[in-house]
C-alpha cells in the first residue's frame, strides 16, 4: 500500500492566504507513491478559518482537510494540535502564508528514501504579489540560508516552514515541539532534541516553497522586531544545554558585536538602506540576545 502524507497547517486569520495554500495542496504530484491529507489548526478561539475549511471541503473534493481549533495562541501550540490529528506514515508542515510548487511534497519524499534519512526540509523563498522596495531586495533579509541536496543539516540550520518528516521522528520518543518557546524557535529547539535522539535531516534545494511577503513586512520596523524576538529566543537555545562556557562566550560573543555595530553605525548609515538594514538587523539580535542574559525581553509579543 502506499504511503500516507498529512500536511499541518496552523493558521491565524490569514483566510485567503490559506485557501491559496489549500488549493495548490489539492494540486500536489504523488506518482502513485502516496496518499495525501490536510490538517489546519486554527489558533484563534473564535475559529475564523472554520467557514472558509467547509467552503473548500466542497471546491478541493480531492483534498481531505481536518479542523481543528487551538484556544492557546502560540505557535508551538497549534502545531502540537496539529500532530494529534494527523494520520500517516509522514508528516509535512508549511505556514498559512505559504504556497508550494506541484511537485514539492514528492520531490522531498523521494529525497528521504533515496539518502535513508527521517526528514528532509526545503528553502523557503519570498514571493511578492507587488513590486517591493528596492532597498529590500538589495539588501538580502529575505533570502534563505541554501544547502546543496543530501546536505546533512545541523539543529541551527533548520526551520518548520517547508519539511517532510517520518511520523515516527515524533512518535518513537513521544518528541514536540516546546510550549515554552511562544514567540518563536520552537521549531529548532525540537530539531535539536530529535537530532540528539539520532534522527537524521537533509536539506533538498530542489523542493522550495514560497512565501508571501506582504506590503507590511517591507518596513523596517518589522526587521527590528524580527531581530529582537530571535535574539531573546537564541538565549533559550544557550540555556537549555547548561554549558556555563558555551553561555559566556555567547555572551562575550554579542558583547563585542554589538560594540563593532556601534561604533561603525555612522559609517553603515551612510552607505545605504541595503547595508544599514542589514547590519541594524544583526545589531538588534545582538542586543536583545545581551539583555535575554539578565532575564529582560526586549519585545514580548509576536507582532509581525
Amino acid at each position: 500500500m502506499a504511503d500516507h502524507i498529512t500536511v499541518c497547517v496552523c493558521t491565524y486569520r490569514r483566510n485567503l492566504m490559506l485557501a491559496k495554500l489549500l488549493r495548490n495542496l489539492a494540486l500536489q504530484q504523488t506518482r502513485g507513491l502516496f496518499t495525501l491529507s490536510a490538517v489546519v489548526v486554527d489558533n484563534d478561539p473564535a475559529g475564523p478559518a472554520r467557514a472558509e475549511i467547509e467552503r473548500l471541503r466542497s471546491e478541493l473534493s480531492s483534498l481531505e482537510i481536518l479542523y481543528g481549533i487551538e484556544p492557546d495562541k502560540s505557535i508551538p501550540a497549534a502545531r502540537n494540535h496539529a500532530l494529534r490529528l494527523a494520520r500517516g506514515e509522514y508528516i509535512a508542515i508549511i505556514d498559512d502564508d505559504e504556497f508550494p510548487p506541484p511537485e514539492w511534497l514528492v520531490t522531498l519524499y523521494e529525497g528521504i528514501r533515496t539518502h535513508g534519512v527521517d526528514g528532509a526540509l526545503g528553502p523557503t523563498l519570498p514571493f511578492f504579489e507587488s513590486p517591493p522596495p528596492a532597498w529590500l531586495v538589495q539588501s538580502g533579509l529575505l533570502d534563505p540560508p541554501r544547502w546543496r541536496t543530501g546536505t546533512l543539516l545541523q539543529w541551527s540550520q533548520t526551520c518548520s516552514g517547508n519539511v517532510l518528516l517520518r511520523k515516527q521522528v515524533f512518535d518513537r520518543d513521544g518528541l514536540r515541539f516546546d510550549v515554552a518557546y511562544r514567540t518563536g524557535g520552537s521549531d529548532q529547539a525540537f530539531f535539536k532534541q530529535a537530532m540528539g535522539a539520532g534522527f537524521r535531516f537533509i536539506a533538498v534545494d530542489e523542493a522550495p516553497v514560497y512565501e508571501i511577503v506582504p506590503p507590511e513586512r517591507w518596513s523596517k520596523n518589522y526587521f527590528v522586531r524580527r531581530a529582537l524576538v530571535n535574539g531573546f529566543n537564541a538565549r533559550k537555545y544557550i540555556a537549555a544545554e547548561r554549558r556555563a562556557i558555551k553561555a559566556v562566550a555567547a555572551f562575550f560573543k554579542s558583547a563585542v558585536a554589538l560594540l563593532v555595530f556601534t561604533i561603525s553605525a555612522p559609517i553603515l548609515f551612510c552607505l545605504g538602506p541595503p547595508v544599514w538594514m542589514r547590519r541594524l538587523e544583526g545589531g538588534a539580535y545582538h542586543l536583545s540576545r545581551l539583555a535575554a542574559f539578565f532575564g529582560i525581553e526586549l519585545h514580548k509579543k509576536r507582532d509581525f
